[in-house]
């Protein structure tokens, strides 16, 4: 069953807030908090890994509620109403915040807007497994999702270079208190964000259909449990998922430090770099759903994986200063970037599918929740092991740092992703639900009468 393009779009738009408000998380809130607001890198890596605790509690119970949300109330639709305001609020709170800021503060502001993320993610995620059983189809859903996403992404990569010309241009109510501050930029960023929640949601719920689900039987919690952790393929997935996502997290936790510190990069610059980067993520993306319906998905994915890890291993090759190199790394790079986006979510599906077969229910949003809960453990990981492992190191981000200091940043920017992207390209490539699987899959579903309607 194939989407209707009206359909699709709509879908897909929501993505561009929800990466807007995402990126500043991984890219921003370390050097924005460290340099400007003076809170230590061990001190926000601890910050992060806390505020994902509460996620272990909040994304499960997000998604059996909405699993369990009668379809006259719309079981996706309304926690994603829900989610709207909270995350809109705890965007302007978190890259508009007041002078003086502590701790406890970084700590609430981050908790909640994780959390009002997690209430618009997991059910859309759910909802984006129930459009089409088809399995290739569902990595075209996923293909369209990433590209919004990078196109979020792309507006706020080039926020830098349009403010730049702004000021050059007399718009000096743009221009930043301190020189490079990143303040003024993440003031944008966040009002945009809020406006596209409150514009791409509503769309959204009016223009795609949500779907029913005949239900056979009905589990107590600790059956579904049960169940959820004896799915092999789930447990392999979300394995790899997780240390694919870290080496990717651990990349973009430490960029901006690399470039302008090692590299030597302006902030003008490195906008520039991302950007190139988020358009060959816009370029890669239709291809790589093109391969995913000529190959298996998962040795589509190790192999990505594998050309990521060859390709990124020449940074070690750099030296300080030369960072018109990094040019050819960000376009090689960037081509594959949204392989875990499309993927992963797609074989997500065909792991749910399974679930379906063994519970005789859909229960999308609980397996959506989790690994909703391994993707935000995956960037805990990556900022509580590469912040305090850096400073540890010797690295210090206020300060002018001598030769030794900056290839502790080429090392840890280099040497631990590359760990992890190795050990999930091992991981998936032995995922057991081939193309071929996922059709019987589906078939006994629709002989059981479990379908979607």
């Amino acid at each position: 069953m194939k989407l209707k393009t009206r359909e699709l779009i709509p879908f897909a738009l929501i993505s561009i807030p929800l990466s807007m408000g995402g990126l500043p998380l991984g890219l921003y809130l370390t050097p924005y908090y460290t340099s400007e607001l003076g809170i230590s890198l061990t001190a926000i890596g601890i910050i992060i890994l806390l505020t994902r605790v509460t996620d272990v509690i909040t994304d499960p119970l997000i998604g059996t509620l909405s699993d369990a949300t009668p379809h006259k109330y719309g079981r996706r639709g309304l926690w994603i109403m829900i989610g709207l305001p909270i995350m809109g609020a705890a965007t302007v709170a978190v890259f508009d915040p007041p002078e003086n800021v502590g701790h406890v503060y970084l700590f609430i502001v981050v908790a909640t807007l994780y959390l009002g993320w997690t209430l618009i993610s997991i059910p859309l995620s759910a909802w984006a497994a129930e459009l089409s059983p088809d399995y290739h189809e569902r990595s075209r859903i996923t293909g369209a999702r990433s590209i919004a996403g990078s196109a979020g992404l792309l507006l706020v990569m080039s926020l830098p270079l349009i403010m730049a010309y702004l000021v050059n241009s007399g718009y000096t109510s743009l221009t930043p208190e301190h020189p490079g501050s990143l303040q003024p930029m993440l003031k944008i960023v966040a009002w945009f964000t809020v406006g596209g929640l409150f514009v791409f949601g509503p769309l959204l719920l009016f223009a795609v259909p949500q779907p029913k689900f005949s239900q056979k039987t009905r589990l107590d919690l600790k059956q579904a449990l049960k169940l959820v952790w004896s799915n092999k393929p789930f447990l392999r997935l979300m394995a790899a998922g997780v240390t694919n996502q870290v080496g990717w997290y651990c990349i973009s936790t430490l960029y901006v430090f690399f470039l302008s510190r090692f590299l030597g990069a302006t902030t003008q610059q490195w906008s520039a770099l991302l950007i190139v980067y988020f358009v060959c993520g816009m370029i890669g993306t239709p291809i790589i759903v093109k391969l995913a319906a000529r190959v298996n998905k998962h040795k589509l994915m190790a192999g990505l994986s594998i050309y990521m890890i060859v390709v990124f291993s020449t940074v070690l090759l750099m030296e300080p200063g030369q960072w018109k190199y990094y040019i050819a790394i960000q376009i090689l790079a960037g081509m594959v970037a949204n392989v875990g986006n499309v993927l992963v979510p797609s074989m997500a599906a065909d792991v749910i599918d399974q679930d379906t077969v063994n519970s005789g229910q859909q229960r999308g949003a609980l397996f959506m929740a989790l690994w909703g809960t391994a993707d935000k453990l995956a960037l805990a990981i990556a900022a509580g092991l590469t912040l305090p492992f850096l400073q540890f190191l010797g690295f210090d981000p206020s300060a002018e740092n001598d030769l030794s200091g900056l290839k502790a940043l080429q090392y840890t920017y280099t040497i631990i992703p590359i760990f992890f992207l190795s050990w999930s390209a091992w991981l998936i490539w032995k995922f057991p639900i081939t193309k071929e699987r996922q059709e019987a899959l589906r078939e006994q579903i629709s002989s059981e009468h479990l379908r979607v309607e």
